[in-house]
């Protein structure tokens, strides 16, 4: 099914509430909610119960560390640190202005946010889209992360435990109709120490808790500690499990680090929602409309949001500039 909902799509299925939710709850990791993403989604039920998930060796940082380690194997210079500031598209390729040094390019590729790259880079002549196409897309939700290092077990947390309230709607409502802090929130509490004894100290527990929330949201050191305090209750409350008197490491990572570190629109942590009119061919292309020679790559291209789907669009993206190349 494509153009019913996600909502109606299961209930077709289910009627326990809980049966529902546990069903619908990956959709917030495609930047949805069920009453707004598309039945077509429901592969990501197969996904999660009959490919399983998997757990990268030695932590998620590995697949980073991996396509660096491809990389540079194939020759690719790395420069970190470097703020772009504009690119420049001249009659004989481009110019990438960037504070490590200027850098000349037959072709770019942009991998950072799509609406940041055509707003703040280009000139607005080489802008796909206006100002208003941007402010009226659907994003994916924002999130509130706290990371946290704990003295002794967490039982009877597992690799993954969804915290979920029988009334969820309320929080959906939060994230997309009537932005808000959810204050009885649906949550994703992760314990990779669970299964891999490298990532904490003996004796020791790592965990992290992930709320999404609505990008755009206000998140001063008052409203953190405000939450930071909510979440530890709530997590005490609905599974059992104190942590407050064993934190020995702590940090947060919201809305604002979202914006400020990778420059996302509203400080959304994924890109655009898979709403039927942002799915597949609705969203934005790999090669720029407005600007030969510049390409786009991540989550707000197809087929959108997801570490394995980022991946796939590198490769759709690399597939179009080869074929380019090649015309």
């Amino acid at each position: 099914q494509l153009l019913g909902t996600m909502d109606d799509y299961v209930a077709d299925y289910f009627d326990h509430p809980k049966l529902k939710q546990v069903t619908q709850y990956s959709l917030v990791f495609l930047g949805g909610a069920p009453s707004n993403t598309p039945a077509l989604y429901n592969m990501m039920s197969h996904v999660d119960f009959n490919l399983g998930v998997h757990y990268p060796e030695n932590g998620m940082r590995s697949v980073v560390d991996a396509c660096v380690d491809l990389g540079e194997q194939m020759g690719v210079d790395y420069v970190t640190n470097a703020e772009v500031s504009e690119i420049v598209n001249r009659k004989k390729g481009f110019l990438v202005e960037n504070s490590a040094g200027d850098i000349r390019a037959d072709y770019v590729v942009s991998d950072a946010d799509y609406a940041h790259t055509e707003q703040e880079l280009l000139p607005k002549h080489e802008r796909q889209y206006d100002a208003d196409y941007w402010d009226a897309r659907t994003y994916a939700p924002s999130a509130f992360l706290m990371y946290m290092g704990v003295e002794g077990d967490v039982e009877p947390l597992e690799h993954h435990t969804l915290v979920l309230p029988t009334d969820w709607e309320g929080h959906f409502e939060q994230i997309f109709d009537d932005p808000a802090w959810p204050e009885d929130p649906a949550y994703y509490l992760c314990v990779p120490s669970k299964t891999d004894d490298d990532v904490a100290p003996e004796g020791h527990s790592n965990l992290f808790a992930l709320v999404p929330v609505a990008p755009g949201l206000d998140d001063t050191e008052e409203v953190r500690t405000w939450y930071r305090d909510l979440l530890l209750d709530d997590i005490a409350e609905n599974t059992g499990v104190d942590l407050r008197d064993r934190i020995v490491f702590e940090e947060t990572f919201a809305v604002s680090e979202f914006a400020d570190r990778y420059n996302s629109q509203q400080g959304t942590a994924l890109g655009l929602a898979h709403t039927l009119r942002q799915t597949a061919l609705l969203r934005p292309p790999h090669r720029s409309e407005a600007c030969p020679g510049l390409y786009f790559t991540g989550s707000y291209t197809t087929p959108g949001i997801g570490v394995p789907m980022c991946l796939i669009s590198g490769e759709h993206t690399a597939d179009a500039l080869i074929e380019d190349m090649q015309a």
